[in-house]
């Protein structure tokens, strides 16, 4: 979900596909647990300004910087919610950081793996818990930024130096874009965590200052954006983010800090890699791995790279099931078992017996085929330590338009167990 400047609360899809005709299998108790978190209230499309600081305060982190096919996290919190401070929490897929942002909360200790960089960096910050030292320098050092930024624009002065590629930009904007830049880089150098918490502040407005239509569609439209205004979103921004902190995270909250892993989940959790996590001393996986055909992060996320100074290469060379992929279907299916399957085995090594492993995936479109999002999981497990106790799907909208009808598409969660 992103809150705008105006105050006007907008949606995310990930947060708020409604679901219906839900299924359950196996195991009774664990089944209807997986179907409570598959059926967890959406974040409503208006929010009365009175009922902002429960949701705020509910939900926090989680509600700042958009990220395409972000798991919902009352969804996480119920799963996670009969585990002990001091357990183990994996996530293999970390994406924008709701496993960890819930792990922490809970006093757990947690892991996060992920192929992309941006991923690490925004999932730290949204688990950090910024105690109220650090948001009063953080607010004076967002002031402070944001008054130099206006400053250069009322005296056009030149940037140091260009990021992005201009033609992404109004002209005004970009130049604007790139002297924000230019302070919060004064800033990394003088005092790091501050610095780094205002270039993920900064990601979180770069996409709506360009002609980008969303992070998710590469459409040009355009946008009138006076002189000054990016910089004062960026202030805005940081308000909003110190905001989600207060009363989110408990006062008696001693934060674990989390474990982040770079790398493919398929090989970076093996100790060929260089994996540092000991097998058998992960309590409980929670993940959504990615949907086949669904997402393409590497484009979603290419204007945040530049400015981010993020190569993007390890995730063109191994984002999993990207919509990219342009290979004949029974292909891609193929490659994607085989995909599942390694990153399946990976954590079967880490999870302790008897642990838990709980996987969000959807139905896919491709080539106006609809493709089981759970057989993979279900197929892969068959070959491991690891087994399908329990299920639950409910029917959500389909998000692709196709030249014919579909049956419809559903999202499963699935329980597995790791046996002896």
């Amino acid at each position: 979900m992103q809150i705008s400047v105006d105050n006007t609360p907008t949606l995310r899809r990930s947060l708020s596909l409604p679901g219906h005709n839900l299924q359950t299998r196996g195991e009774a108790d664990l089944a209807a647990r997986l179907g409570d978190a598959l059926l967890v209230p959406s974040i409503p499309e208006r929010i009365p300004l009175e009922d902002r600081p429960l949701l705020e305060s509910s939900l926090g982190p989680h509600l700042f910087h958009s990220y395409a096919g972000r798991t919902h996290p009352l969804l996480v919190r119920l799963l996670c919610r009969d585990m002990e401070p001091g357990q183990t929490l994996l996530d293999p897929f970390v994406g924008s950081g709701t496993v960890l942002v819930e792990g922490v909360r809970l006093g757990l200790r947690t892991i996060g793996c992920d192929v992309s960089a941006l991923s690490m960096r925004l999932s730290r910050l949204k688990a950090t818990p910024l105690r109220k030292g650090m948001q009063e320098a953080l607010l004076l050092r967002a002031q402070a930024v944001c008054e130099a930024s206006l400053q250069r624009v009322k005296k056009r002065v030149s940037p140091p130096r260009n990021y992005d590629d201009q033609q992404f930009y109004a002209p005004h904007v970009y130049l604007e874009l790139c002297g924000l830049r230019a302070e919060i880089s004064a800033v990394c150098a003088a005092d790091a965590p501050l610095g780094e918490a205002l270039l993920m502040v900064f990601s979180a407005i770069v996409v709506k200052a360009s002609n980008q239509r969303s992070e998710s569609s590469s459409e040009s439209v355009e946008r009138h954006i006076g002189k000054g205004m990016v910089s004062r979103w960026l202030l805005r921004k940081t308000e909003e983010l110190i905001r989600f902190q207060n009363g989110f995270w408990p006062e008696d909250l001693k934060p674990i800090a989390p474990l982040l892993i770079m790398g493919d989940a398929r090989s970076a959790l093996r100790p060929s890699e260089g994996c540092k996590v000991v097998a058998g001393s992960v309590d409980r996986v929670i993940t959504s791995p990615p949907y086949l055909g669904t997402y393409d992060y590497l484009s979603h996320h290419l204007r945040r790279y530049a400015w981010l100074g993020i190569d993007p290469s390890p995730i063109e060379r191994d984002e999993m099931a990207a919509r990219r992929h342009r290979l004949p279907l029974a292909k891609r299916m193929q490659t994607h078992e085989a995909d599942t399957w390694n990153w399946l085995s990976a954590i079967e090594r880490l999870l302790k017996v008897g642990g838990q492993c709980f996987v969000l995936v959807g139905d896919s479109v491709i080539e106006d085929t609809l493709c089981d999002g759970a057989e993979p999981i279900r197929r892969a497990a068959e070959s491991t330590r690891l087994k399908v106790v329990a299920e639950a799907s409910v029917e959500r909208p389909h998000v692709m338009r196709t030249d014919r009808p579909l049956p419809p598409r559903c999202e499963h969660l699935l329980a597995l167990v790791r046996s002896s």
